[in-house]
């Protein structure tokens, strides 16, 4: 049936699609909160676009493939009952297995798909009949990491029509500012490729009941934080976080500024480090997170040493240890002038900076390695672990209590590729602004990576579960308060 012997349609979209569909970007990407009515419009517009391109295809993806007959699915169903006319709602076929929406005659498929997991290559096997028009991922913001989005895409874009496709990407931005969907929202802002909308119930309030409209309006009035990520989009960077103390703008600063404070000020000198090891299980990195800790009372996080088995290769805690540990911790003693080895064998009567290495007790065989290899230095030891829930608690009045820095060094050496691999965002920031609880707020939500953020909570737990080691941090406060106001006095006098 041709395109043209359906009409009249009639249909009914929200203002803000008019610019979506005339800015001509090949790329949308609609993000905002709940109600936005990002899913069912977009499902209109690719039940129109199959309307119109006969001989095109579909392609409808979720991170999960069990969760599409409820909902993607069910949208595109509704949409199709939601366009007044028959002979459009007998145009297509709606089949459940697998999930499948076919124009009559083979002029046309909606093709349902999960993309989500470990296996980032599960839309390789796609074969579409014909040349896709249009593509939709939906609930983005559920992936794991960007890499399963950028394999999707593609694997996808092989089969894009040559004249035209446009792909929409929705998602809800996670409270965590340093998600990977929150920093993919603010790339592709920069990109003309991209047309990026932010879009909320604002949008869409002729369309919206009384009944929810009536919800979102308490949630304001009663808890500002939840509505403006809720409903509104934003990313809060407190609701639902592990660590909602932890702001950029008061625990980062850079290495250069760094630098700056420690050649101002020539009192200021590390008094002892701290370094917590978490290693590998399975695919999982091995890091190890160096505290500086200072004699005005702080605590800054140095250099981190990170391997990921999954971009470096699968390495033994030996060669891990001898070839490329070592070297992190000799050139972490020679930068901040701790006491290299071997300078201590050269100079016996140097003083050194005492170190303790404190190391998930799950990993024996990387403690043993670190012992034979740099026990002549350090203090190295497992951590007696408590409840997640404790460790939490003593990092996160750490961090409350502004006791933490970390230094932004613009991204971490990779010992084993032997190169600098920049990261717009530091990696222990970057995991502790993402952590979130899983439903029984009793532990981390596996889908967040942990590894440098384990490795941080192991030494800041080593050190500030000590009591006495808080309260020397808290008498180095009070006699630096006690000092200032002396020196104020003389001077005024």
């Amino acid at each position: 049936m041709n395109y043209k012997n359906l009409l009249p349609i009639t249909v009914q979209l929200p203002l803000a699609f008019k610019d979506i569909m005339d800015s001509g970007c090949p790329n949308v990407l609609l993000y905002g909160g709940r109600l936005g009515g990002k899913s069912n419009n977009t499902a209109i517009i690719a039940i129109l676009t199959m309307l119109q391109h006969p001989d095109r295809d579909i392609v409808v993806a979720r991170v999960s493939y069990g969760s599409l007959a409820d909902s993607s699915f069910a949208e595109m169903e509704h949409a199709i009952e939601s366009f007044d006319n028959d002979a459009i709602r007998e145009e297509f076929i709606l089949r459940k297995s697998p999930l499948r929406i076919e124009r009559k005659g083979g002029h046309g498929t909606c093709y349902f798909i999960g993309y989500g997991g470990s296996n980032t290559s599960r839309t390789k096997s796609i074969r579409p009949k014909h040349k896709i028009k249009v593509v939709i991922l939906e609930e983005t913001q559920e992936l794991k990491d960007k890499r399963n989005l950028d394999e999707a895409l593609a694997s996808l874009r092989r089969h894009y029509d040559t004249e035209k496709s446009t792909v929409y990407i929705l998602g809800n931005p996670p409270p965590q500012e340093a998600h990977w969907f929150n920093q993919f929202i603010y790339q592709c802002k920069l990109d003309p490729d991209w047309y990026v909308y932010n879009l909320t119930y604002k949008d869409i309030v002729p369309f919206i009941n009384d009944y929810d409209l009536k919800e979102i309006i308490k949630a304001k009035i009663t808890y500002p934080e939840y509505y403006d990520w809720f409903y509104m989009g934003k990313a809060s960077g407190g609701f639902g976080s592990v660590y909602p103390m932890f702001r950029k703008d008061k625990h980062i600063i850079t290495a250069q500024e760094f630098e700056y404070i420690r050649e101002k000020d020539k009192s200021l000198r590390i008094v002892a480090v701290v370094v917590g090891g978490d290693g590998a299980v399975n695919r999982d990195s091995t890091a190890f997170v160096p505290m500086l800790l200072l004699n005005n009372g702080q605590t800054v996080i140095g250099p981190i040493f990170y391997h990921n088995p999954v971009d470096d290769g699968v390495i033994g805690y030996h060669q891990l240890v001898q070839d490329h540990l070592t070297r992190w911790f000799r050139e972490l003693c020679g930068r901040y002038h701790l006491g290299t080895i071997e300078e201590l064998r050269q100079h016996p009567t140097m003083r050194a900076v005492p170190v303790w290495f404190r190391i998930d007790s799950a990993a024996p065989d990387l403690i043993q390695e670190c012992r034979f290899f740099l026990g002549d230095r350090c203090e190295i030891g497992p951590i007696r672990k408590a409840s997640v829930m404790e460790m939490v608690g003593v990092c996160q009045s750490a961090i409350a209590n502004e006791n933490i820095i970390l230094v932004d060094y613009g991204g971490y050496y990779s010992y084993v590729k032997n190169t600098f691999i920049k990261k717009d965002v530091n990696l222990l920031a970057e995991q502790l602004s993402m952590l979130i609880w899983n439903e029984k707020q009793n532990n981390y939500d596996p889908i967040v990576p942990n590894d440098v953020a384990d490795a941080f909570t192991y030494g800041c737990y080593f050190w500030y579960s000590n009591q006495e080691n808080i309260q020397y941090f808290n008498i180095i406060k009070q006699q630096r308060i006690t000092n200032h106001l002396i020196r104020d006095i003389l001077n005024k006098n």
